[in-house]
This record gives C-alpha cells, sequence and structure tokens, in this order.
C-alpha cells in the first residue's frame, strides 16, 4: 500500500505538559478495565471423532490469490488461508490472541537470554518438507535474509521488508540437534510472530524465487495439505489443495479444500445453492447493508474480527492541520450511535472500540477513549478556543457551519463507493458533526481507488478506513502512527502514516513496547502510547469489524475463527450427514 509523501507542513501538536497531565488521568480512570463484551469467535466445534474421514470442502473467496508469499504487498486474505493450510506456523492463536507453539513444528520456542536477546527453536524432528527434507537452519536464515531488508536486491525485486527480521543480528543451528538459535540486535518483544509463516530455504534462495517464483506455486510445502498443481491452473478458478501424504500430525480429514472465487455480491446465493460449503459474508452485508440470514441447511456464524473501523483524519494539511479541530471533530462523533446502526443488526454487541493498538478481545485491552471529552459539548468548547465561531452570540440555528473569520469550517468525508454501511454511517457523522457546527459532504469513490488514487493523493479530509489488527501488538502498527520525517526539500516523508500527524513520545512509547520482553511492561506501554495517539488524534476508532461466516449446517470446525488460528487438520463434515 502506498501512500502519499508530499505534504508540506507539519502539524501543531498539543503541549507535552498538557498531555502527560492528561495520561495520568487516564491511566487512574483505566486501571483495572477489562474488555468489552465482543464475541471473539463462532465456530461450529467438533471432536475429531465426530467428523468423518474424507469429501472435499469447497471455500469460497473473493479471488484466487495472485501470490502465496504472505509478505508480498499484493498477498490477499485468500493468499493467508492457503498459506495456513500448506505452510509451518510456529505459533498458533487462540480467540483472545494468546500464542502457544505449534508441536507439530516446534516442540518448544524458548527466549533463553534477555542481554543479547536469544531464542531457540527445537523443531520437531518428524516436522519435514514435501521434498522430503526436514525443516531446518537454513530454512531460517533464508527468510531472514529475505525479509531483514539488508540486501537491496530482494527489495528491488519487490520482496516486502517485515517488522522484526531487521532486529535479528545472527540465525544459525543450536547446541542439540534440531535447534535453530536467533539472536537479536535489539530486543523485539513480539519475537512470537516471526518465520510465520516459514517457507522452505528454496523459495528464499534468490528474489526472483521468493517474489515470481511464489506468483502461483511453492518450492516446498509441509502443512497438513500440498499445493494440488499451480493456483488457477488451467483457467480454473479455483485453487486446490489436498491432503498431505507426508503430513506427520493428525491426519487430515477431508481429501481437499478447494478455495473457490466467489464475488462477493454473490457469495449468498452461491452457499444457498450449495455450491460452496464456507463463505465470508462480511464484505456482502457491507455492500448491501442487509443482515445475512440462514437459508435451508445453511448457518451464519458471526464474530468480531481481528480489526476494526476507524475514522481517518488528515492532519497534513487542510484545516485537520489543527490538532484542536481534530480533537473537536472526535469528540462530536457518537461513536455508540455508530455502533448501535452497524453492529445491532447484526446481533452483535454493539461496543465501540477503545484502543488503537489492540482489540477488546486481546490480552492487555484497556478502553482508553476518555483521553478525550467525548461530547458535543466539549467539541463546541474547542472550536470556539480555536477561533471557529457560530455567530455574532454563537446562538445560530441547528445546521449553521462555523467560521473563522470568512473561512467555513467545511469537511471532507471519503467512503467507498456502494457500500451501504459507509453511506449509513456517513449520514450519521453528517448529522453528528452538523450539531457543532461542522458541515461534511461526502464523496464515494470505487473501492478499487480508496487507497491507491484517492488516500494516496490526500484528496480527504476525513475516510472511514479499515485496519487489520496487529496479531502480536505492536509488531506491524508502529508505521501507521510513526511521526513523518521531513525531507531534504521541506516536504514529509509519511510512510503508512495516513493522518500524517505524530509525535517523538508516540515513536518513543511504540518502539519501548517492541522492545520490551516483558509482557507486563509491554501492554503498559502498548496503552499508554494509545492514550497520547487518543490526544493526538490522528484517527478514531469506531468499532471492530463484523466477521460473519455462513457454512453448510454439515461443516465442522469452521467458522467466524476471530484471532483463532484456523486447524485445517480437523475440519471436515459431520459424521454420518452427506457431503
Amino acid at each position: 500500500m502506498v501512500y502519499r509523501k508530499d505534504f508540506l507542513r507539519a502539524p501543531r501538536e498539543t503541549s507535552a505538559a498538557v498531555l502527560a497531565a492528561a495520561v495520568a488521568l487516564v491511566l487512574a480512570a483505566c486501571s483495572g478495565s477489562g474488555a468489552p463484551a465482543v464475541r471473539a469467535d463462532d465456530m461450529s466445534h467438533a471432536a475429531r471423532s465426530a467428523v468423518a474421514q474424507g469429501g472435499t470442502l469447497h471455500w469460497a473467496v473473493d479471488a484466487l490469490p495472485t501470490t502465496l508469499n504472505a509478505f508480498a504487498t499484493d498477498a490477499s486474505p485468500a493468499t493467508t488461508l492457503a498459506d495456513q493450510a500448506l505452510l509451518p506456523t510456529l505459533f498458533t492463536l487462540d480467540a483472545s490472541g494468546k500464542a502457544t507453539a505449534d508441536q507439530d513444528y516446534v516442540t518448544s520456542a524458548e527466549q533463553v537470554s534477555a542481554s543479547p536477546q536469544t531464542v531457540v527453536y527445537t523443531l520437531n524432528p518428524k516436522a519435514v518438507w514435501s521434498d522430503g527434507k526436514p525443516l531446518g537452519v537454513a530454512d531460517f536464515a533464508g527468510q531472514w535474509h529475505a525479509l531483514s531488508g539488508a540486501d537491496p536486491a530482494f527489495a528491488a525485486a519487490g520482496a516486502a521488508h517485515a517488522d522484526g527480521y531487521d532486529s535479528i543480528a545472527s540465525v544459525a543451528a543450536g547446541a542439540k540437534p534440531h535447534q535453530v538459535k536467533v539472536v537479536f540486535a535489539h530486543s523485539y518483544a513480539p519475537w512470537r510472530s516471526l518465520f510465520t509463516p516459514l517457507y522452505p530455504a528454496a523459495a528464499t534462495a534468490s528474489p526472483q524465487a521468493f517474489t515470481d517464483g511464489l506468483k502461483t506455486a511453492l518450492a516446498a510445502d509441509a502443512g497438513p495439505f500440498t499445493l494440488k498443481g499451480a493456483a488457477g491452473q488451467g483457467g480454473q478458478n479455483t485453487l486446490t489443495v489436498a491432503r498431505n501424504p507426508r503430513w506427520w500430525g493428525d491426519r487430515a480429514k477431508l481429501d481437499a479444500i478447494a478455495f473457490t472465487a466467489v464475488a462477493p455480491e454473490d457469495a449468498a446465493s452461491a452457499l444457498a445453492a450449495h455450491h460452496v460449503d464456507v463463505v465470508d459474508l462480511s464484505r456482502a452485508a457491507d455492500d448491501s447493508g442487509n443482515t445475512p440470514e440462514a437459508t435451508a441447511g445453511t448457518e451464519v456464524l458471526r464474530a468480531s474480527a481481528p480489526g476494526y473501523l476507524a475514522l481517518a483524519f488528515n492532519g497534513g494539511t487542510g484545516l485537520l492541520a489543527d490538532p484542536q479541530v481534530r480533537r473537536a471533530v472526535a469528540d462530536a462523533v457518537d461513536r455508540q450511535a455508530v455502533a448501535d446502526a452497524v453492529l445491532k443488526p447484526l446481533d452483535l454487541p454493539a461496543v465501540p472500540l477503545g484502543n488503537h493498538l489492540l482489540m477488546g478481545d486481546q490480552q492487555g485491552y484497556q478502553d482508553d477513549a476518555a483521553a478525550l471529552g467525548a461530547s458535543a459539548t466539549n467539541a463546541a468548547k474547542l472550536l470556539d478556543a480555536a477561533g471557529w465561531r457560530l455567530g455574532a452570540h454563537g446562538d445560530a440555528a441547528p445546521g449553521t457551519t462555523r467560521v473563522n473569520g470568512t473561512k467555513p469550517l467545511r469537511l471532507t468525508l471519503l467512503t467507498r463507493a456502494g457500500s451501504a454501511r459507509d453511506a449509513a454511517i456517513a449520514k450519521l457523522l453528517t448529522t453528528q458533526l452538523g450539531q457543532v457546527g461542522i458541515g461534511l459532504a461526502t464523496k464515494a469513490v470505487p473501492a478499487a481507488d480508496f487507497f491507491t488514487k484517492d488516500v494516496a493523493a490526500g484528496d480527504f479530509d476525513l475516510a472511514l478506513v479499515s485496519w487489520p489488527a496487529s496479531l502480536f501488538p505492536v509488531a506491524d502498527e508502529r508505521a501507521l502512527f510513526a511521526k513523518p520525517q521531513v525531507n531534504g526539500d521541506g516536504s514529509l516523508s509519511v510512510g503508512q502514516n495516513l493522518s500524517a500527524t505524530g509525535t517523538d513520545e508516540i515513536d518513543r512509547l511504540l518502539s519501548q513496547a517492541v522492545a520490551a520482553t516483558n509482557p507486563s511492561d509491554a501492554i503498559r506501554l502498548t496503552n499508554e502510547a494509545d492514550i497520547r495517539i487518543w490526544q493526538a488524534a490522528p484517527s478514531l476508532p469506531l468499532f471492530q469489524s463484523p466477521e460473519l461466516v455462513g457454512i453448510r449446517d454439515n461443516v465442522r470446525n469452521v467458522g467466524a475463527f476471530g484471532f483463532a488460528t484456523p486447524r485445517f487438520q480437523d475440519m471436515g463434515f459431520a459424521s454420518g450427514k452427506g457431503h
């Protein structure tokens, strides 16, 4: 994803003294706060003994993956699904995001030293690639080399740099057989996120092998399933994975899984007609605004997804470069009303998200929204103080737009064209901001252009943006809030920071959180950083996105996984039921 780098001026920020005082109050208010009542997952759970042997599961995806490289810029949810069935996952997550070493691949994975940070992986001696080679140090070293950013040839070929790999100093064989020792140059708390998925050494042997070589095939795989031919081979609209005959763990119940391309608008009808067995209905619900309903022989499972919808603010230029105006906009939004409108019809808990960095069902979550005033009254006070007036006596009629001199306070909201959800939220926001004298115009653009053209060009004041959560906070999130850097010509490089805002303090806290190998310290620093982010107001979290999955009612161990890692070898059809 590419974001613009041509902002011309840095935003002003609230004074450090004011922030520090507010942080102390928020921390006191949040102490002991627990996770909101989100629905972590919703599964068709069954014991392996209750799952029939055999059959092909037809799993709908929006489009076939254009790459099997999870680290490529064009990787998609379909890439992730296929990789989870085919490649080693060293740590699996439960519904709350807790990581546990996958015994099929590593019998242990432990930090054995804090200075320098050293992790020793003891590999399962039974773990082998589909070409018969055992998993080993060469696979770890190759992936480190490809993703660390040290070799510009990989970047030039289109391989993405992955956070954490640049913190590694060395990868070598451990003291005992089947061990891999990883020594870090810089402490990296979310080390469990590394080497997942793990690619065979042949896939990282050259930049071309790691990019073009992974577009439709794998040099070798090592999951409960193995790739059956090249992806999309012969013009087919399916990618099929078959039971891996070399698999050493619990034997896969299914003969095969056929990932099948089905357009989101056709997803519900394809399930109703029993053309597919599993389909994600989240996008279809967003676009149509209709609540998915079960039909004969199907059911709909509902959970809070590992991701969230936010109102992103463009603080690099325009009226929202003033942090007081950003905070006023944030305060004017009734997040509960937005959550009610979207989540209640879906039979999900209507709970606003209170954190930029942690989801409501993740360990360490706390609601930090108290860092903002969150009321129309407070928004009006901020706007008054910033010089935006509603008239000579401040008693203009509802709908009157504030002015500063002769300049009106009017903003543009960017939404995805064709999204009923976005349209409904835009209508609510227009009313809510209008009540405090902020004019709002909605600009709906094609979904394909949303990021690549409009957001990249900075053609917005506000935008409804969906972000995936970091499975291992805050490994993937620092770039979203990193303070923009000044170029030689005076312009700003913002990287992935949509708002083009930031502070040295936020950068410091996020860096400390990433380096804190003590889990309680990492959680504390993450939430302290989040409080500062709320106060800088680069974006406003609205709610955790809904995850809606339709399945045939005879499908087992599939559903709305939330943070949980799918266990593909347990998936299948109910014993005694046709499939």
